[in-house]
């Protein structure tokens, strides 16, 4: 059974996860923003799951097809229909083939974080859990090889029911719900900070006590994953680093690489 926390987290190599696949180099939550996180050998690579109206899990944040070329209803509208979009918004465009800017599948998702061995971390945006965790299970995923985050405690209790193993992650904590979380066992939270300097080091030392993995919200500087790392936290959440702490050239040193990334895909 593969342990997610079992390697080391060092300033050499943070245990950190992609938010909606890297956005520097790709669009948010499209295939080439999952294959380059997975290329640049990223902790994990997060996503967000909903269904459509003829129930076929997709990876898209929002409600609707905000940032495609058309705006429609995700949970209202056929997948036949949904995948003739494409991204109109996000970093390089120009340089992605048509095809590649399509809504991506959760399966494509799934591959993807296979193929590069990179854990999935996957934000439920309905109460869907025994559907997403059919979904991971044919992927061919052990239930504590990925993680099921979402803000909503109820959902993340009915996960707990269907997958005993699986590892929940609660977004932007609230202190009145800790004990009910660390009752489900092998759980996270992150606490709601934009600003990582801002957080009491006591919040963090809360959760630990209660047994719960803790992180913030996004490390996006060095100097922001650097403090991260000194609070003890047990991830960090990103959208833009990949490189070592201290690399100035954290975040870039694999712009010239980024046609190799998606061949690799």
């Amino acid at each position: 059974m593969k342990k997610l926390f079992d390697a080391p987290q060092t300033m050499e190599r943070p245990r950190y996860v992609s938010h909606r696949g890297f956005q520097l180099l790709a669009p948010e939550n499209s295939l080439p923003s999952f294959c380059y996180a997975g290329y640049l050998r990223q902790w994990a690579v997060e996503t967000d799951v909903r269904f459509t109206r003829d129930f076929i899990p997709v990876c898209c944040h929002d409600a609707s097809s905000t940032h495609y070329d058309e705006d429609l209803p995700v949970g209202e509208t056929d997948w036949a229909d949904l995948c003739r979009l494409r991204i109109r918004e996000g970093a390089r465009l120009e340089c992605f083939a048509d095809g590649e800017l399509r809504m991506p599948l959760f399966s494509e998702y799934l591959d993807i974080c296979r193929h590069y061995g990179s854990i999935p971390f996957i934000e439920l945006k309905t109460g869907d859990a025994e559907a997403v965790m059919h979904a991971v299970r044919r992927a061919g995923f052990s239930e504590d090889g990925v993680v099921i985050s979402s803000g909503n405690l109820e959902w993340l209790a009915d996960t707990r029911r269907i997958a005993g193993d699986v590892f929940l992650h609660w977004i932007f904590a609230r202190e009145e719900g800790l004990e009910k979380l660390a009752a489900l066992g092998n759980a996270g939270i992150s606490w709601n900070f934009s600003d990582p300097f801002a957080c009491p080091p006591e919040r963090i030392a809360l959760a630990k006590r209660m047994g719960l993995k803790v992180c913030l919200r996004a490390g996006d500087s060095v100097a922001a994953v650097r403090h991260m790392l000194s609070l003890g936290l047990d991830y960090i959440p990103t959208n833009c680093m990949h490189s070592p702490p201290g690399d100035p050239a954290s975040g870039q040193s694999c712009v010239k690489n980024g046609a190799d990334a998606r061949k690799k895909g």
